[in-house]
């Protein structure tokens, strides 16, 4: 490649590159990007590589897309040292003290201070763990388009990113963050973090029903987690095995990889790691027919979480609870168990909300309410219709059944139709 013959910047193509990307990311036509000095049909000349912009003009031009100047005209970022304040916020943060990384993270929202990207990320990982979703999603991807869309400038943030996506349904657009995350970080030799974004992308694909894909997925990561001779790296990747063997109704191996990955987290002395592992072995324990073992590794999982449980947890522990209480032919409690986790269930995302409603409904017509189980299959119907339809069969066979229990014949072959019409939108190999 020819060498540039200015000093300011790599290359005159090169800048028109990140120029146009900057600009499209934020937005802004050229129209509205030019100011006095530097017209539309400048900055167009520039995006074609055509014209090299003086220093002072890509300051400028950085300033206002929200980017270093020193990356729009070399590529390269430059390392920001990071206000003393903003690990004090992050300390803050970390031992719940919400109020005082709050103040200190909007002290730094000036547009041009360079602690801006963080100080979003940092608010978005509050309101993450607010529950308060949509803004968390819109706090951290303003982050990321600041970072200029790099997922290793805070894998912790797009961590993050992705998972909120996820909760809130867009599951495509958290397998697509952790593919792209994955993928950066393997072009950059980055082994920790390609693991950590890899078994990410792996649960994502579970949670969306594309199991074949899950599990090549895992496959690499496997040999990636035995590299890193992370523990902790280790479990989550025998973690994910054991959702995936789970969601294949194998509960023999679901319950193998759930111990290993327990037995490592115990030795980790990470209380709320070790408390969804029990959750886990719980789940794949009522998949072998234990509901008693279940209740007993349910509450010690809720033991370890204490007053660190949250709203979605506590949801995921009820469910459970109540199917084990079922699964032993308690019906009246696991209905009012049942019935504590429908007032906790906005807290996950619509899809498993859904799935959780097919399980729900059969807790409650066990107990003989009929009605409620009705409402909920239909309500599953709609939900994983929109939101998860590799499942969708599985709610319409349920509702199905019981309209024609009732004697709606022709209800039931209409609800089969329109779950057998939602599933066939979904690849063979997705299909759970």
């Amino acid at each position: 490649m020819p060498r540039s013959l200015t000093t300011h910047i790599d290359s005159p193509k090169e800048v028109g590159v990140r120029l146009k990307a900057a600009r499209e990311r934020a937005g802004l036509s050229q129209r509205q990007l030019a100011f006095p000095g530097c017209t539309a049909a400048y900055i167009s000349r520039i995006e074609a590589g055509a014209r090299v912009p003086s220093l002072q003009m890509i300051n400028q031009l950085a300033l206002r897309l929200e980017v270093s100047g020193q990356w729009l005209a070399t590529g390269v970022e430059v390392a920001h040292a990071e206000p003393s304040e903003l690990l004090d916020a992050e300390v803050a943060l970390r031992l719940g003290e919400i109020e005082e990384a709050e103040r200190i993270y909007r002290g730094h929202l000036e547009h041009g201070d360079p602690a801006r990207p963080a100080a979003l990320a940092g608010l978005g990982q509050i309101a993450f763990r607010s529950e308060r979703w949509v803004a968390a999603i819109e706090l951290l991807d303003q982050a990321f388009d600041l970072r200029g869309r790099s997922a290793l400038a805070d894998p912790g943030a797009v961590d993050t990113l992705g998972r909120a996506h996820a909760i809130t349904g867009s599951r495509e657009s958290a397998i697509a963050l952790f593919e792209r995350a994955a993928a950066e970080a393997h072009e950059a030799g980055a082994s920790v973090e390609e693991l950590r974004f890899a078994v990410l992308l792996a649960n994502a694909l579970i949670d969306a029903g594309e199991f074949s894909k899950a599990e090549a997925c895992l496959a690499e990561v496997i040999r990636f987690a035995d590299a890193a001779g992370d523990p902790v790296a280790s479990a989550r990747v025998f973690w994910s095995q054991s959702r995936l063997h789970s969601m294949r109704h194998e509960p023999r191996l679901a319950g193998r990889y759930a111990r290993r990955a327990l037995e490592i987290l115990e030795r980790t002395e990470n209380d709320s790691y070790v408390g969804m592992a029990y959750h886990l072995l719980a789940h794949a324990e009522l998949e072998s027919g234990d509901g008693v073992e279940a209740l007993r590794l349910l509450g010690r999982g809720r033991a370890l979480f204490g007053r660190e449980l949250g709203p979605a947890d506590d949801a995921r522990f009820s469910l459970e609870e109540a199917r084990a209480l079922m699964s032993l032919g308690r019906h009246s409690e696991a209905a009012l168990k049942a019935a504590r986790t429908l007032e906790l269930l906005d807290s996950v995302s619509p899809g498993d909300r859904g799935h959780a409603y097919v399980t729900l409904a059969d807790v409650f017509l066990a107990a003989g309410d009929r009605a409620r189980a009705r409402m909920l299959l239909e309500q599953a119907l709609d939900l994983l219709t929109e939101y998860l339809r590799p499942m969708v069969l599985e709610a319409g066979r349920r509702l199905a059944t019981l309209l024609e229990e009732d004697g709606d014949t022709a209800g039931a072959l209409q609800v089969l139709k329109r779950a057998t019409d939602a599933a066939s939108s979904v690849p063979a190999g997705q299909r759970a």
